[in-house]
């Protein structure tokens, strides 16, 4: 199976990360209706995802396999941003890209506002393509930011900090390519919240009904913005679509279940993401019994 040929055709990675806890302490008279670990969840997750799609995108479109002037970065999200490659000289062996939105909010294609700077570095041997590296197995990739924002309006724009890094890891038992992912991300929210979220997933490639899907499976411990801990398991494998947005893939996680243990309750907190198949912006988050509509993305 070619699969390497989806990745230079703009597949993307998908790497889910930990999940957050809020609330304060409740009595055991008082519901526990606090599903802000979930909607953190959703949220860290997207920022995680939308990083990535936007390094992907920028390297892809430079290795020339299906178009630059159609998929470059600034046709598919903004005219305004500009991309950076470090020094090509033969004997470098790390490239950087950097990824830049520019100092004010800009409104990219996919409808969403973003300024500031994704960094995205890897090693490089000898007689190999900067693009070809950035795909091959083994080669870890690590991504930073720099006053990087994203959001639905100008005004409500939320800032991602930290590092990511993911590891092409080579064919997986059933012969498909596979990636490890880890996020260690601050995401302060436009209202000054501020989370964290570090994890660890394995993205396995898949064919579901015909289609190709990343399986995500993996765990994630974390703090919230009132410094609770949590932990989180992956109940049932989460599925998001190999294509990227851009090429007619869902921009979000279709299918999967996660459950949240939180060190501020005892109840269990789960999300589910949806059906296979059905590419929708929402997930339900269940609690106590009771079962509330949030958003997969802030």
């Amino acid at each position: 199976m070619k699969t390497k040929n989806f990745v230079l055709s703009g597949i993307l990675g998908i790497a889910l990360s930990g999940l957050v806890l809020t609330g304060c302490h409740k009595s055991s008279s008082t519901p526990d209706t606090d599903i802000t670990a979930a909607q953190d969840e959703t949220s860290g997750s997207y920022a995680s995802n939308d990083s990535k799609n936007v390094s992907d995108n920028a390297v892809g479109a430079n290795a020339n396999k299906y178009g630059p002037e159609k998929h470059s970065i600034q046709a598919v999200y903004s005219s305004h941003c500009v991309v950076t490659w470090s020094d090509t000289a033969a004997a470098e062996t790390t490239v950087t890209v950097t990824v830049n939105f520019g100092s004010s909010p800009v409104l990219c294609n996919d409808g969403k506002w973003r300024q500031g700077e994704i960094m995205i570095s890897w090693p490089v041997s000898a007689g190999q393509f900067f693009w070809e590296a950035y795909f091959n197995k083994n080669t870890t990739i690590t991504q930073t930011f720099n006053g990087y924002k994203v959001g639905e309006t100008s005004g409500t724009m939320n800032s991602v900090a930290g590092t990511r890094t993911w590891t092409n890891a080579g064919l997986d038992t059933l012969g498909y390519e596979s990636w490890s992912f880890s996020a260690n991300l601050n995401i302060t929210r436009y209202n000054g919240k501020t989370f964290t979220w570090v994890s660890n997933r394995t993205n396995a490639l898949v064919n579901q009904g015909g289609a190709w899907y990343y399986e995500v499976t993996g765990n994630a411990t974390g703090t919230t913005e009132t410094g609770a801990t949590y932990t989180i398991t992956i109940a049932n494998p989460l599925y998001a679509t190999a294509l990227p947005w851009w090429l007619g893939g869902c921009a979000y996680i279709e299918s999967g279940v996660v459950n949240i243990t939180r060190s501020n309750s005892t109840n269990t907190l789960s999300i589910n993401f949806g059906t296979l198949g059905e590419c929708t912006g929402t997930a339900t988050a269940t609690l106590d019994g009771n079962t509330y509509t949030i958003s997969k993305w802030w």
